[in-house]
Parts: C-alpha cells; sequence; structure tokens
C-alpha cells in the first residue's frame, strides 16, 4: 500500500492534534463565555508568534530580540491597505506578510553571518530602528497618535477561528521543520556552521529561508492583531517589551523544540494578564526575573523538565519517541553544564 503521508509524518501526531483541533473549533459554540473566548484567542495567536520566533532562535540558534519588526510592519501595512485601499481582510494580512518577510530578510541576510551575542545585539538595533522609523512615518502609521481601523460587528467573534487555523499552521511548519531532513540541516548549522557547509548544507540559503518564513508569519500575526484590536500604535507594536515576550514564550517552554514555544506561550499569556492587573508598573521587571530564573535553573524550560521527570519516574523506559526528540535540543555554555550535571546525578 503506497504511504500518503511523509515518512517523518506520525499518524498518531497527526490524529491528536486535528482531534485538538477540532475541540478547539467548536469549543467556542459549546460555552458562551466572551471573555474566556477573548483569552483563547489571545493564546491562539500567542502560539503562533512564539512558534515562528523559535524556528530562527531556537532551530538555528541565533537568538532575536528584534522580531517585533516583522510583527509591527506587518500590522501597520495590513492595516493602512485595508484602510486606505480598501484590501480585504485575509489579502492585506498575506501581502503584509511577505512584506515583513521580504524586510526581514533585508537586514537578516548580512547579520546571520554573526553568531551568538553578536547575532542578537544586532536584532535589537534593528527592532529599535524600525521603532523609531516608523514612529515619524506618519503616513504609514499615523505617527505617535496610531491607527484605527474600521469596528466591524462580531469580526472579533469570528476571528477565533482564523487565529486558530494560524497556530495550526505555525505548528505544522514547526513540525516540518523539525523532523523532516531540512531539520537536521538546520540542527548541524546550529552545531556548526562552518562545518555544516563543509560537510555540503548550504547554510545561507537555509537561514534566510527560515528568516523568511519567521518574518512572514511574525507579519501576518501582526496583521492579525490589528484586525483584532481595531486600534493600534508603534510603541506597542515595535516596542522591546513585544520581543522579549517572543523570547520568554520560547525559553519557558523550550527553546528548538516543538511545541515547547506553543506551552509557553499558554502560560505566558495567563501570567501577563494576571501581572498586569496585579502589577502593573513591575510586570516588564517581573518578565526579567522570570526568563534569568528559568535560564539559570531549567535551560531547557518545561520540556526538559518534563523529560527529567520522567526519566526518574521510569528510568526503565527511558526517554523514547517524542520526547528525547524534544530533549535532543543542545544547550551551550552554563546551561549545557548545569544540564549534564543533573543527568550525571
Amino acid at each position: 500500500m503506497k504511504r500518503i503521508l511523509p515518512p517523518w509524518v506520525r499518524p498518531r501526531t497527526l490524529i491528536a492534534v486535528a482531534a485538538a483541533a477540532a475541540i478547539l473549533a467548536i469549543l467556542p459554540l459549546v460555552h458562551g463565555n466572551r471573555y474566556w473566548h477573548n483569552q483563547l484567542t489571545e493564546t491562539l495567536l500567542a502560539i503562533a508568534t512564539a512558534l515562528a520566533w523559535n524556528w530562527l532562535g531556537g532551530y538555528l540558534g541565533q537568538v532575536s530580540f528584534g522580531h517585533a519588526a516583522m510583527f509591527g510592519l506587518g500590522g501597520f501595512i495590513a492595516g493602512r491597505m485595508q484602510v486606505s485601499l480598501g484590501v480585504p481582510m485575509i489579502a492585506a494580512w498575506i501581502v503584509a506578510g511577505v512584506i515583513a518577510g521580504l524586510y526581514a530578510l533585508v537586514w537578516g541576510h548580512p547579520t546571520l553571518r554573526l553568531r551568538g551575542p553578536y547575532f542578537s545585539i544586532a536584532t535589537i538595533g534593528v527592532g529599535e530602528a524600525t521603532r523609531l522609523i516608523c514612529t515619524y512615518w506618519v503616513w504609514l502609521t499615523g505617527g505617535s497618535s496610531g491607527m484605527s481601523l474600521p469596528v466591524q460587528v462580531q469580526l472579533k467573534y469570528q476571528l477565533y477561528w482564523y487565529a486558530l487555523a494560524l497556530a495550526l499552521v505555525a505548528l505544522a511548519v514547526s513540525y516540518a521543520l523539525r523532523r523532516s531532513p531540512l531539520g537536521l540541516a538546520l540542527l548541524a548549522i546550529k552545531s556548526d556552521v562552518d562545518a555544516a557547509g563543509d560537510v555540503g548544507v548550504s547554510a545561507v540559503r537555509l537561514q534566510d529561508l527560515v528568516l523568511f518564513l519567521s518574518g512572514m508569519t511574525m507579519g501576518v500575526c501582526g496583521g492579525f492583531y490589528a484586525s483584532y484590536y481595531s486600534f493600534i500604535e508603534p510603541g506597542d507594536m515595535f516596542g522591546f517589551a513585544r520581543s522579549i515576550s517572543f523570547v520568554l514564550m520560547g525559553v519557558i517552554g523550550g527553546i528548538g523544540t516543538i511545541a515547547g514555544p506553543a506551552i509557553g506561550a499558554v502560560i505566558f499569556v495567563l501570567l501577563r494578564n494576571s501581572l498586569i492587573a496585579t502589577y502593573p508598573q513591575l510586570y516588564l521587571g517581573l518578565y526579567g526575573l522570570l526568563l534569568i530564573f528559568v535560564i539559570l535553573f531549567e535551560p531547557l524550560g518545561l520540556t526538559g523538565l518534563y523529560v527529567r521527570i520522567l526519566r526518574r519516574a521510569r528510568p526503565d523506559l527511558g526517554v523514547t519517541g517524542m520526547a528525547a526528540e524534544e530533549s535532543a535540543v543542545p544547550a551551550t555554555g552554563a546551561g549545557a553544564a548545569r544540564v549534564e550535571q543533573r543527568e550525571a546525578k
């Protein structure tokens, strides 16, 4: 019998994701709580952005602190296309996403030659430069006053299913990038870009591809955000706090894993809403403390914690299947030393 799915796709995983997607799709029809409806929509959007960031920061090991540049650019381009040109919402999202992906290539192609902290510092500069330029680009963003989009009846409620589709697409791309032969090439680039080139891996081409996909997805998510809230302004869309949120979601769940950033996004949204309501002036500082705490004590995030607990609880089984793959993310520096010490205990 001819195999329909690629060999790296596990039928059980596909069935589990399809079942979860079906439950999420009908959930709003079962309950009528608008608050949780909005919370689920925000969580699904956060999942899509966290996974998109992880393609670059996790699979390639190039930690970006400037992804808010593509998110904000996508939001304002999509909004301007709808307001000034009358472009349909979905088409505006797609065009804005492509432009954001191309913009990511403009600054990313030369800076991807940098590795480690040098690349991260460069992305901070890109993000801040983009924020300043767009703040003074009044036609595109409305300047400090921001941009308002037409409010449509029931649109915010209906966007839930679009957010679910975005999250599923991002999850599918994450799975493909991690499990397919392309994922092996990305892991080789992450481990040693020069050695990967010596064995025939086109590091430049693959890094550009991942950066474009990441930037395009961020741009589409930014367009969704603009349509969902009907008002956006540069300080929020391009802010450094937004870029940090993408990093934090990945770190909490587990950078470089398939589902880790999605789990981190769920926790992040719940934590953010609680912190903003309780400590509106301190929540950014608490984000920083949480980031430091996770990096120091659990560098592989919740995914690494799960694997360690599983190994200790069932040493006779070992860690196989997806759990083993999820824990195969190489840590570096002090994080790697801590992981090795824990495994030795």
